[in-house]
């Protein structure tokens, strides 16, 4: 058997130095990974098929259309992709409010690559059985 795919993440965040960092950090742990600088220039990628993503990885706080919203657009229209949000602002009314909608998981930032990724690798491996592809 050839080597599996990697999984496509999509990490959404209007930080560029915060974007690139998460960015970097999923691609040493094997994904493949694309950057948006926006909730709404992720949507239309997505929308228009241009990115597919096995998961998305999305700030909280961004201008504009923000991440738990972008989480509810997803979950309508896409609700087999896993979402994780993350931010630097605890705050529990949010992180509840994106569980409700389905968000996968809440991670406080900064960030710790190993456990982000394993999040994603479960939540993406019942996605990429050979039964459902």
């Amino acid at each position: 058997m050839g080597q599996a795919m990697q999984a496509r993440v999509a990490v959404v965040d209007d930080d560029a130095e915060n974007c690139e960092a998460l960015s970097e950090l999923l691609r040493a742990e094997g994904f493949d990974v694309i950057s948006f600088p926006s909730a709404e220039a992720a949507w239309s990628a997505i929308r228009a098929g241009l990115a597919v993503p096995d998961a998305v990885v999305a700030d909280v706080r961004m201008p504009g259309i923000d991440g738990v919203t972008l989480l509810a657009a997803l979950k309508r229209d896409y609700p087999e992709t896993p979402v994780v949000l993350v931010s630097a602002f605890p705050d529990e009314s949010v992180w509840r409010e994106a569980r409700r909608l389905g968000a996968t998981e809440v991670f406080p930032k900064p960030i710790h690559g190993h456990g982000l990724a394993e999040v994603l690798r479960s939540a993406i491996a019942p996605r990429r059985t050979p039964s459902t592809r």
